[in-house]
């Protein structure tokens, strides 16, 4: 799969949305989709308003900062990407941090759950505190680096007896440290092949990136799937080729997904969470047990995990020990670190019996003053016995208020539900929509900072108090009531063709971002289709004539193909189709003719006509042969038929001169298209309609 997504990237074009594309995205009504700009503008102007001076400085820095474009782009689906950008403007600011709050530019204080990317853990005054007394404990040394300061010795003894593993390496990035993990597990086995699972994160690194985001092609890492028994049985079979079995255990929020992003948000199916965590640990321990039996290295990254899950991170919470363990984010106190710990054997990197065989794993920043000077705060707090109770009463309380909001939510008939692992949750949609990724903006606008996943990944810290769960809560359900009162989630009392049309529709969408259609085409294609629906509506109310209209269509269709093979089957066949169908515009609708002129067709009456053509057709063959009998008609039956089929396409020719010259040949055009198509678009539309009738 992750080569299948990454050639498709190769192949996806971009489709951006234009305003009316953006609010009908679903195929909702005129009525919904006003209703839905009103409330964008509305929005728009809002966040305008509340954030003018962080706006400017973003707009005034976006073209020199790559950085910033990038997570521009990458907060909602990209068909939206183009016209949510013309009205919104996004760019957090901060100059202050208190509690759970954060201070912007404008005066703005808001809740924040973006968590620093994980690194805010404990809260931002413990960090703001251990890197000032980190800081002022390394201060005389200055930027030395090579030579060591006393306090690296504690740090690496707090991580050994953390990690229950024999040493340690430090660098700068939880990147970087999967990268030294990966090579030395890779030099000390001799082998070359890593194991990933399908969806884990592992750092932006392109050797563990075989899909989306790597444009490398990657022969050395094997992705397989969490929670499989096939999974096991392809690491026996293999094992004297794998240097390490990599597990991010994150993905116990998601096995087999990606990271939740609202930028893949396109529908509320393409975010599933497992809320039971116990079905994971037991697959870990199935995967420890298979990875010693078969002499495999299990590497843990725990850049996200370590940490905030527990004092001893993921090998505590689920209780599986790995042979290597990567660390990052909130471990250095607030600073930028990454390390690996490591059983002994799998930490070298110069081979003793081969001096010039080496793994050169180094780094410049690595083991930086100022970084262990707060590490070590930071360790220092986690071996404090009263420690262990922050975490269990944070996990706890965390999981409290989200069962509170998913109570608050179901009782205001609100799609929107917590779901938390820890101190990690992420938002779930209950009811199918296109456009729940536009809910961050109005969280954003009741006050709440999300990093740039939107949605998808949140966090609380340790500092969370009950006042700022209660604030969270309110500012969640507003913002769901404000979206919900916005047209955005329609239920299928409002929207009764919610599912089809939203399937529908994105199925087009795919399947034009893989094959470039011209905008050209897309305008015609959109005219065809609203005079095939404004003709639905003017001619097609009748129950008893869309009965007819379904058989006429079926009979129509099966003409379409027969008449290369039996023109006179397929014209008597089709002519009765056409008799049927004329009887219930006809004689079962009530007139409306006004409506037929404006949709350039021919009208009932002009129908009438048309069909009285056809039987005149008969009586003209048989008056010329001078035979009056029915033998005689059955034997200029083929005769009759090729004059029934010239004499349609006379009609249609005529029909298509006549709007060429009253107006041009693309209305042409769309009136002979429409005409075709609609024995398909006919048994499309009223099928289904019958059925739920019935």
């Amino acid at each position: 799969m992750p080569s299948v997504a990454r050639r498709l990237s190769r192949w996806v074009r971009a489709r951006p949305y234009d305003e009316h594309a953006l609010v009908a995205a679903d195929g909702a009504s005129q009525q919904w989709c006003e209703r839905r700009r009103v409330g964008l503008d509305r929005l728009a102007a809002r966040l305008r308003l509340q954030h003018e001076l962080s706006a400017a400085w973003g707009d005034g820095i976006r073209d020199s900062f790559s950085d910033l474009r990038f997570t521009d782009a990458s907060r909602v689906p990209f068909p939206f990407v183009r016209a949510l950008r013309e009205r919104f403007s996004l760019c957090s600011v901060v100059t202050e941090s208190r509690g759970a709050q954060l201070k912007d530019l404008d005066g703005n204080w808001t809740i924040d759950v973006g968590g620093s990317y994980g690194v805010n853990v404990a809260g931002f005054d413990r960090y703001k505190t251990w890197m000032a007394r980190g800081l002022d404990r390394v201060k005389d040394v200055g930027p030395v680096l090579g030579p060591l300061h006393p306090i690296v010795a504690d740090n690496i003894a707090r991580l050994k007896r953390i990690s229950q593993l024999d040493e340690v390496s430090f660098h700068m990035s939880g990147t970087e440290a999967v990268m030294a993990a990966v090579r030395v597990v890779r030099f000390n086995t001799r082998r070359k092949l890593i194991v990933c699972f399908s969806g884990a994160y592992h750092g932006w690194w392109d050797g563990v990136q075989p899909g989306l985001g790597s444009e490398r092609v990657i022969d050395d890492c094997l992705t397989l799937q969490d929670m499989s028994p096939a999974s096991l049985r392809v690491i026996r079979k293999r094992a004297r080729e794998i240097a390490g079995v990599l597990v991010n255990p994150v993905q116990s929020f998601h096995p087999n997904s990606p990271p939740p992003n609202d930028a893949v948000l396109l529908t509320s199916d393409a975010r599933k969470i497992q809320q039971s965590t116990e079905r994971y640990g037991a697959w870990l321990d199935q995967l420890r047990e298979t990875c010693t039996s078969c002499g495999v290295p299990l590497v843990f990254d725990e850049v996200y995990t370590g940490f905030r899950l527990a004092p001893g991170g993921a090998q505590e919470y689920f209780g599986v020990r790995a042979d290597v363990v990567t660390y990052g984010k909130t471990v250095a106190g607030g600073m930028p670190i990454g390390v690996v710990c490591g059983r002994s054997a799998l930490m070298r990197r110069i081979d003793p019996d081969r001096p010039m065989r080496m793994a050169y794993v180094v780094g410049t920043f690595s083991a930086h003053p100022v970084v262990m000077g707060a590490m070590n705060e930071f360790l220092r707090w986690l071996d404090d016995p009263s420690t262990a109770a922050l975490y269990a009463d944070g996990n706890a309380r965390c999981t409290a208020w989200a069962q509170d909001v998913n109570q608050r939510m179901a009782s205001g008939n609100l799609p929107v539900r917590v779901i938390n692992l820890g101190t990690v949750w992420t938002l779930l949609f209950k009811e199918p929509s296109r456009f729940n990724w536009l809910f961050q903006y109005y969280l954003r606008a009741e006050g709440v900072t999300l990093s740039w996943v939107g949605t998808g990944r949140c966090l609380s810290s340790l500092a969370f108090t009950a006042e700022d769960y209660g604030a969270l809560e309110d500012k969640l359900c507003a913002a769901a009531h404000e979206m919900k009162h916005d047209g955005w989630w329609l239920t299928v009392n409002e929207f009764p063709e919610r599912d089809k049309r939203m399937r529908k529709l994105l199925i087009r969408e795919i399947a034009g971002s893989l094959v470039p259609v011209p905008g050209s085409v897309h305008a015609f294609y959109r005219a065809v289709m609203q005079r095939k629906h404004d003709d639905h509506h003017a001619s097609h109310n009748d129950r008893a004539n869309q009965v007819l209209h379904v058989l006429s269509s079926s009979v129509f269709i099966y003409c379409y193909f027969s008449i290369f093979i039996d023109l006179t089957t397929a014209m008597c066949w089709g002519l009765g189709a056409l008799f049927v169908r004329q009887f219930g515009h006809a004689i079962l609708e009530p007139p409306c003719h006004d409506q037929e002129k404006l949709l350039l067709g021919y009208t009932t009456r002009d129908k009438t006509l048309i069909v009285c053509g056809y039987a005149l057709v008969p009586l003209l063959d048989v008056a010329l042969a001078g035979s009056w009998s029915l033998a005689g008609l059955v034997s200029l039956i083929d005769q009759i038929a090729l004059h029934w089929f010239r004499w349609t396409v006379f009609v249609v020719a005529l029909r298509v001169a006549y709007l060429t010259w009253k107006h041009d040949f693309r209305i042409s055009m769309i009136w002979f298209v429409k005409l075709v198509s609609d024995p398909m678009t006919d048994l499309v539309s009223y099928v289904p309609a019958l059925a739920r009738r019935g």
